[in-house]
């Protein structure tokens, strides 16, 4: 990153990265009114030229916070103080909505790759996002260098290769607003695993003149002769100028294929187990709604009522106030102490009669032939006379009336 402060008048302060007054990160003036800083947005924590920086993983932008002093040491209130921000280039395209620009590195099945190989062929490729058919690319002054800022020449100023056994020529599609250009061997730096890949990229309105390139001398100085005027024609028809896109890599042994080969393929292996995984899936789910709807079921049968049926009471079923069946004489009264046995002033045409009272006894009364008349009016006879339970009902008493 080039920071560019321009000043009113002469400068003598500091420009440096706040928190960070080392070499690499700081920049004095010389009394001109242009001071320049730069800065390794590549630099990580703990190296020699780290100076703060920022990254933002989700939008790829780099910040860092930049102090201007007035004074060279001291620090003052009139010292200012900004966040310069580094992301991806992008423009208004005719749709009104942001497009960027990116340049990236992509295998043989047309993925991007951030691990490569030495000695294998790769395809570098610039794209516009959102495309919307009015804006074209060329792709210009690529390079490639490393963290000691090593680098090496890829495409010129025109878009040419500058080594043709290295790199071919971009081939651009209008449709996508891309250009792809092939790798033939990928390279590295000594000692240094780490790769990076720098572009400016061209932005026209319209599709951009494609560079006409040239292995002969003489051909070369007039081509270069065309595409200086054709650069300024583009820039006349261009939106934005031109637009800065980089991107990094490691580069491996070729033992290390297989390890990359795998990080790098987004399929599933071996086939079967995606869908077997469907499958279960798809099994889990049915199983979910049948036991959902099971508990619902059983839910409701746990809800139901019970009935309990009790059995009569002994006293009642010996009653001797009660009212028989088939019986011309009847009582008002119970054993029970309470007005129970309602006939309407006769017993002589009455069938049963009927306890309104009685909340702790179900109230059944012996019928002949019924379930409660088990035995015969011989044994019902010697258990009265066994028990003494006094005059049987059908004597009568003082309680009960003839009619």
């Amino acid at each position: 990153m080039t920071i560019r402060v321009h000043t009113n008048s002469s400068f003598y302060g500091a420009v440096h990265a706040r928190d960070f007054r080392t070499s690499s990160c700081i920049a004095l003036g010389n009394g001109s009114t242009l001071t320049t800083l730069d800065i390794n947005l590549l630099a990580t924590s703990g190296a020699p030229d780290y100076c703060g920086v920022l990254v933002n993983n989700k939008s790829e932008e780099r910040s860092v916070p930049v102090a201007v002093r007035v004074h060279r040491t001291l620090e003052l209130a009139e010292d200012k103080f900004y966040v310069i921000t580094c992301g991806k280039a992008g423009f208004k395209n005719s749709r009104n909505e942001t497009s960027h620009v990116s340049l990236k590195l992509v295998g043989d099945k047309g993925r991007r790759v951030t691990e490569v190989v030495y000695s294998h062929p790769y395809t570098l490729r610039a794209d516009v996002t959102r495309p919307d058919g009015t804006h074209g690319i060329r792709v210009k002054n690529c390079f490639a260098f490393n963290k000691l800022n090593s680098s090496v020449n890829l495409i010129d100023e025109r878009g040419c290769p500058l080594r043709s056994s290295v790199i071919s020529p971009f081939k651009y599609d209008p449709a996508t607003s891309s250009a792809e250009a092939e790798l033939k061997s990928m390279f590295r730096f000594p000692n240094s695993s780490q790769l990076h890949f720098q572009c400016d990229i061209a932005l026209c309105r319209g599709a951009c003149p494609e560079p006409t390139c040239s292995d002969n001398e003489y051909e070369l100085q007039q081509v270069s002769a065309q595409s200086r005027a054709l650069d300024q024609d583009s820039l006349q028809i261009a939106d934005e100028g031109a637009l800065m896109a980089s991107t990094s890599v490691f580069v491996l042994e070729p033992g290390d294929a297989p390890l990359v080969a795998e990080l790098c393929d987004g399929g599933v292996h071996p086939p079967w187990l995606l869908w077997l995984c469907i499958a279960l899936g798809v099994l889990f789910a049915i199983m979910l709604i049948i036991n959902c709807f099971l508990c619902t079921a059983m839910t409701c049968s746990c809800a139901r009522t019970e009935v309990i049926e009790k059995e009569p009471s002994i006293i009642e079923d010996y009653d001797p106030y009660r009212s028989w069946h088939g019986s011309q004489y009847g009582s008002r009264y119970s054993l029970n102490g309470k007005p129970g046995y309602t006939s309407g002033g006769s017993t002589m045409n009455s069938t049963r009669s009927v306890s309104t009272n009685s909340d702790h006894y179900a109230i059944v009364h012996s019928r002949p032939g019924s379930r409660y008349s088990h035995k015969n009016h011989r044994d019902r006879e010697r258990d009265r006379d066994h028990r003494d339970r006094g005059p049987p009902s059908h004597i009568g008493s003082h309680y009960s009336g003839k009619m």
